[in-house]
């Protein structure tokens, strides 16, 4: 799920957080959303128009009416895929509620069928009066989205609800809102391994892999906006990025693993309690014999590994399920996917290269092929970046597990 050519209209309201619209609106853009601003008398006294006319490109509205022949609530609720209000302040709030339509916003909300996302901010005493509460409640009766506001220091000086949402975290709303047409994946429960595995050598060593998580979270994020309830557990990985991840989507359950062992106890944990097993892990062959003791290096270091065990192939299997595995090759990526297929009992298996110029692991590109069991024929996805991957994985994952 992207945002490339949906048409947003962003409504901002006259709240201290009005100057961070400017920052949604660009990021929006930066996702390849045309994006529309509109504001309100009152957002004027914080932040010009010039500014989100420079981020988006686009023209500002802030009139109900112009010399010209648009007419700007008709035009632009025509117009859009997706209406979102932020900062959304109580009074926005309480017109939406009653369907007064005395400014552009206002009336743009009661003219429009498009989606509508409210994103609060304002006073903790304002958000928390009954009489607001009352008005968000009926916005959800009358099938407004309302995200939230988070918790924290605001403009006013006072510390509690009513903060303006993190730019990601909004992001990661707007996405299950915009996708939300049922699919194969509405309401399964899917548990996602991602990330690199760690075996101590000893208090201070360990071996690892280059593995990022990048196409895990792609896929975590792609689940969701499809409806999938994912659980997630993460090895190895930038903080960065499980930063970012976290920031967009914060309910989503993650569990931190280190180990191939500790990852085998929580995935084998977990055998009946998922519709989906999509196991991206990079997941180390070998382990060495633990040292408790530092080991002194001035002869060098000889380590004894041992296999590890092989979590997939452990798995016990259920009919009303879905397992997917990733598998990581240099040479014969056909040919050594389908042995995979066949030994660990998989419905479907993805594989990617991991040398040369399109080696994936690190990296933010891939190039991939999936098989699947139940026929010989193979899908390749040519080198594209891990996002678009990750769809394409989805939709294929998607025509075919609904007959299976």
């Amino acid at each position: 799920m992207d945002l490339k050519d949906k048409n947003i209209i962003l409504c901002v309201s006259g709240g201290i957080a009005a100057y961070k619209a400017a920052g949604l609106a660009s990021f929006l853009k930066k996702q390849g959303a045309n994006v529309y601003a509109v504001m309100t008398k009152n957002a004027l006294e914080f932040i010009k128009p010039l500014t989100f006319k420079t981020v988006t490109g686009n023209k500002v509205t802030t009139n109900m009416f112009d010399e010209s022949d648009f007419v700007p609530h008709i035009s632009l609720a025509d117009l859009a895929d997706l209406i979102i209000v932020a900062p959304a302040t109580a009074n926005i709030i309480a017109k939406a509620a009653h369907g007064i339509a005395d400014d552009m916003v206002s009336t743009l909300l009661l003219s429009s069928n498009a989606k509508k996302i409210i994103v609060p901010s304002m006073n903790s005493k304002m958000y928390l009066n009954p009489i607001t509460q009352k008005n968000i409640k009926l916005l959800k009766e009358n099938d407004y989205f309302i995200m939230e506001p988070d918790i924290g220091l605001l403009a006013c000086g006072y510390e509690g609800i009513g903060k303006f949402p993190d730019i990601e975290k909004i992001y990661g709303f707007l996405l299950q809102i915009l996708s939300g047409k049922k699919s194969y994946f509405t309401g399964k429960k899917i548990l996602i391994t991602l990330g690199g595995t760690i075996e101590d050598i000893d208090p201070v060593r360990y071996i690892s892999n280059r593995s990022s998580g990048k196409m895990g979270f792609n896929l975590a994020e792609e689940f969701i906006a499809r409806g999938g309830n994912v659980t997630l557990l993460i090895g190895n990985i930038s903080e960065l990025l499980l930063s970012s991840f976290k920031s967009k989507y914060p309910k989503t359950k993650i569990i931190n693993v280190r180990s191939s062992n500790d990852l085998y106890d929580k995935v084998i944990g977990f055998e009946n309690d998922f519709d989906i097993y999509c196991m991206v892990a990079a997941v180390a062959d070998y382990m060495p014999d633990y040292k408790a003791d530092k080991i002194k290096n001035k002869n060098g270091i000889e380590l004894k590994l041992s296999a590890t065990k092989d979590i997939l192939a452990s798995l016990k299997k259920r009919k009303n399920a879905l397992y997917i595995g990733f598998a990581a090759e240099t040479e014969n990526l056909t040919k050594n996917a389908k042995e995979k297929l066949k030994n660990k009992n998989l419905d479907f298996i993805i594989a990617n290269i991991v040398k040369g110029e399109k080696n994936a692991i690190g990296n933010d590109n891939a190039e991939v092929v999936i098989l699947n069991k139940y026929n010989e024929e193979e899908f390749r996805i040519d080198y594209n970046d891990k996002k678009f991957i990750a769809q394409n994985i989805i939709d294929y994952i998607e025509k075919l597990g609904k007959f299976i």
